[in-house]
């Protein structure tokens, strides 16, 4: 057993630095940090242990999956729901433009609605003659 240990420390080594050049190689120029791509993978390339230690810990995207190229890590245990990126894209949205029983979408007034509202109020002022000695008596702005 003694024999196999380093050949199988060697082997993982190759494994490191081959999936390092591929991660290299995979991920988008723009989110490779610390130095240029191209310098990333010569370092890689060229020192194999020491630039593949390098590349994990200074050059790849931070929280960056195992997986070459990966931008993102796999979600941990109960799987979030995106954030809404636009007002569109929300739950309340859907529900406030959704069309009602009325034919107007939740949130929102017909046409009809706004008037029936509007005489109403209109007549019940017109009931009640207080409301109109109350802002005669404001004076003006």
């Amino acid at each position: 057993m003694a024999r196999l240990a380093p050949g199988v420390f060697g082997l993982a080594l190759f494994a490191f630095w081959i999936w390092a050049v591929l991660d290299v190689i995979a991920t988008d120029r723009t989110l490779v940090r610390n130095l240029n791509k191209i310098v990333w993978l010569l370092l890689v390339v060229f020192i194999p242990t020491i630039g593949a230690a390098a590349w994990v810990a200074l050059g790849r995207p931070l929280n960056a999956g195992f997986s070459p190229g990966a931008t993102t890590a796999p979600p941990q245990g109960r799987q979030r729901k995106a954030a809404p990126r636009g007002p569109e894209d929300s739950e309340r949205w859907s529900a406030m433009t959704k069309p009602s029983s009325s034919g107007a979408p939740d949130g929102f007034e017909t046409t009809a609605a706004k008037e029936r509202r509007l005489r109403d109020q209109e007549a019940e002022a017109n009931r009640n003659p207080q409301l109109d000695d109350e802002t005669e008596s404001d004076p003006p702005a």
